[in-house]
């Protein structure tokens, strides 16, 4: 806002730079205000004195803001990949394991086994401003994800199934964003909205979820913003030969999420999130209460092997969840509650190959220790995909 402030005092000049309205597009772009960066692009590029550099920037970043500045947008991105994992059934990695209460060897059948699937994984998001004052726009979101492994040659209902399930998501949210105080807390964004989802393992509906929640975020400043959410679904799983006691899962969720978000440099970024959640079942032992602390620092540099001048990003991220059930299985062992945490960390680069398209490679290592040997395990997984984006 101060630099928009210099630059704007800098046009009073009548011989200001052609430059400076490019700039001042720039920095109402990084504001949200898309229809002033729209009028400031078109009155630099109208200007003959414009150097070919700046006009290049000028009309790429014009074709962005016209797509934004429609009162209906859509908008979305599709990748496809392939991974590997060393052991995707999260199998326990000891041993022996608890039965009834009593340590027993552990089968060989359900040891950990390395896979690869391929996966597709797609995003349609889709924007209606409704014109009001206080920027209210329906915002609706819509997520798929399926794969395929490698070792699975059958869609059968298979009791003791020890191979991993392929995995069919789709899930959706809508509801209106809107700024509540646009004159006192102009940083200040909510989204109340419904919420719908199924799974299906091995083409076989696995549950159904639907429920409500709220988002919100408040920028403090041009570099630091805060946001979360919280959310209440209800989870109905369907009855399963392959799955002990599935259907028995049902319950409700709720879960709430806490983020900060600061820039800590040119193109440089860490975001902290705290969440939590506390699920309800039918089964006192399927039931639990989480806590998550999550961290991620993300930075963008020029191309390092090839000569291209394109931007690569790389994350770095790393997480912690806690578990906590409320009850005691007794087919594992009636004295004792899980307790578990989840160890997860991950590299994620970014390539673009084209303006719209980028490869991406991801590295992620989860540990999970737990009180009881079941559920103990640690996973290497590795994936290379293709991004476009529209």
């Amino acid at each position: 806002e101060g630099g928009i402030a210099a630059l704007e005092g800098l046009l009073l000049a009548p011989d200001a730079p052609a430059g400076i309205r490019v700039e001042l597009a720039f920095l109402y772009y990084r504001l949200g205000s898309y229809a002033l960066a729209e009028a400031y692009l078109r009155e630099a590029l109208a200007d003959p004195r414009l150097d070919d550099l700046l006009k290049q920037q000028a009309n790429t970043l014009l074709a962005d803001v016209v797509r934004r500045n429609q009162v209906s947008h859509l908008s979305g991105s599709l990748m496809a990949g392939l991974r590997v994992q060393r052991n995707p059934t999260a199998a326990t990695s000891e041993g022996r394991i608890l039965a009834a209460g009593v340590l027993v060897p552990r089968d060989d059948r359900t040891r950990p086994k390395s896979d690869v699937d391929a996966h597709l994984w797609g995003k349609l998001d889709h924007t209606y401003d409704l014109g009001a004052q206080n920027e209210a726009t329906v915002v609706t979101s819509l997520v798929g994800y399926a794969n395929h492994f490698s070792s699975v040659d059958s869609h059968a209902y298979r009791p003791g199934n020890t191979d991993p399930f392929d995995v069919a998501v789709i899930a959706a949210s809508t509801g209106i964003r809107f700024k509540p105080s646009p004159t006192d807390l102009p940083g200040l964004t909510l989204r109340p909205h419904l919420l719908l989802g199924q799974m299906l393992l091995n083409g076989h509906r696995y549950f159904v979820t639907g429920g409500l929640g709220i988002d919100g975020s408040y920028r403090i400043s041009e570099r630091l913003s805060w946001g979360g959410g919280y959310e209440a679904r209800r989870f109905s799983y369907n009855a399963r030969p392959d799955i002990t006691d599935s259907e028995r899962a049902s319950g409700t969720e709720q879960s709430l999420r806490l983020r900060g978000a600061v820039e800590t440099g040119v193109n440089r970024a860490l975001i902290g999130e705290i969440g939590f959640i506390d699920r309800g079942a039918e089964r006192r032992h399927l039931e639990f209460s989480g806590t998550e602390a999550r961290v991620a620092y993300i930075f963008s540099y020029v191309d390092p092997v090839a000569n291209s001048g394109s931007i690569w990003t790389t994350t770095l991220s790393g997480s912690a969840l806690q578990r906590r059930f409320r009850g005691a299985d007794p087919a594992i062992d009636p004295t004792i509650r899980r307790r578990d945490t989840e160890w997860r960390f991950s590299v994620l680069n970014s390539m673009p190959l084209a303006r719209d398209i980028a490869l991406q490679v991801q590295l992620e290592y989860t540990k999970t220790p737990s009180n009881i040997p079941n559920y103990e395990y640690s996973n290497l997984a590795g994936s290379v995909g293709v991004m476009w984006k529209f």
